[in-house]
C-alpha cells in the first residue's frame, strides 16, 4: 500500500511489510541500559548521479541514533558487499548485527530521491521502508523523519530527533534567545534584547517560549511565538522581580517567582495567585505531568532545597537535602516522573534526579565542573543540560539515567536550553 505525504518541500512515501517486528526496551529510569542494540548503516547506494547531500542524510541518521543511547552504530564497511538489493544477511550476522538500515539515492536538479529500509538481520526481513523526495534544505529533516521511524520500531519509543532546543546565548548582560535542532544545527536568533535573558521555557505544543529579560525593568516576563511567524509580547509589568517561568502541562497557565515567592496566572499572564505568601525565597517552580503539584525550590530550612505542594498552594514538604539544591525540572512522562535538580557542592554542580516522595536520589553528572540548568525531551527520557566540562558553557544531552552524555553545540556562551516538540 502506497501513499504520499506532502510536508513543505518534503516529499515522503511510506510503505509498510504487513508483518512488523518490534524490540520493546523497557528504558531503565535507575540502573544501565544491559544491551545495546547492533544496527549497520552502510552509506547509500548511488543509483543515478552525484549528490554530497546523501552523505550528510546517512551522517545525520547515524548520529541520531547514537544520541538516542540505545544503538550501537557501525557504517558496515566491507560487510555484506553493495547495493541494496541481495542482501547478504548472514555476512551482517557473523559480524554482530541484529539491524541493518540499507538505502540508495537518486539525484537530479537540485532535488535528492533516497528509497531506505529497515532489515531485522536475525530474521532475514523488511521492518520498514521510506522513500523521500527532499530539495537540499530538507535532507537534514528526511533524515531526523527516519531515525524516528527506526527508533519507534526498534524500542517502542517515539523519537526526538525532529525536535528542537531553545536556549541563551551570549555572555554578560548581553544575551538572546537562539532556537536550533536538536542536534545542534541550524541556530536562529528569536530576539534582540541585548539584555540579560534567563530561564527560557517552551510551551507543550512547542508554539511558544516564555523566558524573563531585563530589557525594560530588574526582570520581566515575556512571551515569544515561533509559528507562524516569531512575535514577542510582554506579560509582567510589576515592580517586581519575576523570574523562572514555566508552562503548565496543558499550556493554559504559568508558574513564576516575584520577589521570591511562587505565583501562578493564566498563559497571558492574567489572574495571577500568589501561593507562597512566605518569609523565605521560593523560586524556580515546576509542574507535575498532571498539573497537580508544582516542585520549587526554597531556603525556608536555611540552605536552598527542593520543595512539592499543589499547584493551588499550601503545605510544601521538602524532597531533598544535603548540599545547595536549586533549578528543578519535573519530567512530562508521568511514567517517569522524575524530577532533575541541581546540586552545589564545594565548586562542582551536578545534575541529580529524585522521586516527587524524595527517595532514590540519582547522580547523573560528574566529574569537577558546572553542569546546570537540566530540561527535559518531550517525551521525558532525555535531558538537556549546559556543562563548562570542555572549558567553554555548552549544551549537552543524556539518557534519564545519566548515560550517553553528547555535546550538541561548540563555540562556548550557551546556557538554560529549553526543549520544544
Amino acid at each position: 500500500m502506497r501513499y504520499k505525504i506532502l510536508i513543505a518541500g518534503l516529499a515522503i512515501l511510506v510503505f509498510f511489510s504487513h508483518d512488523i517486528f518490534a524490540r520493546i526496551i523497557i528504558p531503565p529510569i535507575q540502573g544501565p541500559i544491559i544491551k545495546k542494540i547492533s544496527v549497520f548503516v552502510p552509506d547509500l547506494t548511488n543509483i543515478g548521479g552525484s549528490d554530497g547531500k546523501a552523505r550528510e542524510f546517512i551522517n545525520v541518521l547515524r548520529n541520531d541514533l547514537l544520541n538516542a543511547g540505545f544503538f550501537d552504530v557501525d557504517d558496515g564497511s566491507g560487510v555484506g558487499g553493495t547495493g541494496s538489493t541481495n542482501i547478504d544477511f548472514q555476512a551482517y550476522f557473523n559480524a554482530g548485527g541484529e539491524a541493518l538500515i540499507k538505502g540508495e539515492y537518486q539525484s537530479s536538479g537540485d532535488r535528492i530521491n533516497i528509497a531506505i529500509r529497515l532489515f531485522d538481520v536475525v530474521q532475514e526481513k523488511e521492518l520498514l521502508g521510506r522513500s523521500y523526495e527532499a530539495d537540499p534544505g530538507r535532507v537534514r529533516d528526511a533524515a531526523h523523519r527516519f531515525a524516528n521511524a527506526v527508533m519507534k520500531e526498534l524500542t517502542g519509543i517515539d523519537g526526538f530527533f525532529t525536535s528542537k532546543i531553545v536556549y541563551v546565548s551570549g555572555s554578560g548582560k548581553k544575551k538572546e534567545l537562539y532556537i536550533m535542532d536538536y542536534d545542534g544545527h541550524n541556530a536562529k536568533k528569536l530576539t534582540r534584547h541585548g539584555s540579560n535573558i534567563l530561564s527560557p521555557h517552551c510551551s507543550p505544543d512547542g508554539t511558544k517560549v516564555i523566558f524573563n529579560s531585563d530589557k525594560v525593568w530588574s526582570q520581566d516576563i515575556y512571551v515569544i511565538t515561533l509559528a507562524p511567524r516569531v512575535e514577542e509580547r510582554r506579560l509582567t509589568r510589576g515592580l517586581k522581580l519575576e523570574q523562572s517561568p514555566e508552562w503548565s502541562p496543558n499550556g493554559r497557565r504559568i508558574a513564576y517567582s516575584a520577589n521570591g515567592d511562587i505565583f501562578v496566572a493564566n498563559a497571558d499572564g492574567t489572574g495571577a495567585v500568589n501561593l507562597t505568601s512566605h518569609h523565605a525565597i521560593d523560586v524556580s517552580p515546576t509542574w507535575s505531568p498532571d498539573g497537580g503539584q508544582i516542585a520549587f525550590v526554597s531556603d525556608r530550612s536555611g540552605s536552598p532545597q527542593v520543595y512539592i505542594m499543589s499547584s493551588s498552594g499550601g503545605n510544601p514538604r521538602r524532597i531533598t537535602s544535603g548540599g545547595y539544591n536549586t533549578d528543578p525540572t519535573w519530567s512530562p512522562n508521568i511514567g517517569v516522573n522524575r524530577i532533575s535538580f541541581v546540586r552545589v557542592e564545594g565548586g562542582e554542580a551536578n545534575i541529580f534526579t529524585v522521586n516527587p516522595d524524595g527517595s532514590d536520589v540519582q547522580k547523573l553528572t560528574r566529574g569537577g565542573r558546572r553542569n546546570e540548568n537540566p530540561s527535559w525531551s518531550p517525551d521525558g527520557h532525555y535531558i538537556a543540560f549546559s556543562s563548562t566540562r570542555s572549558g567553554a558553557k555548552n549544551i549537552y544531552m543524556m539518557y534519564l539515567n545519566g548515560e550517553n552524555q553528547r555535546p550538541l553545540t561548540r563555540d562556548g556562551g550557551k546556557s538554560f536550553p529549553t526543549w520544544c516538540r
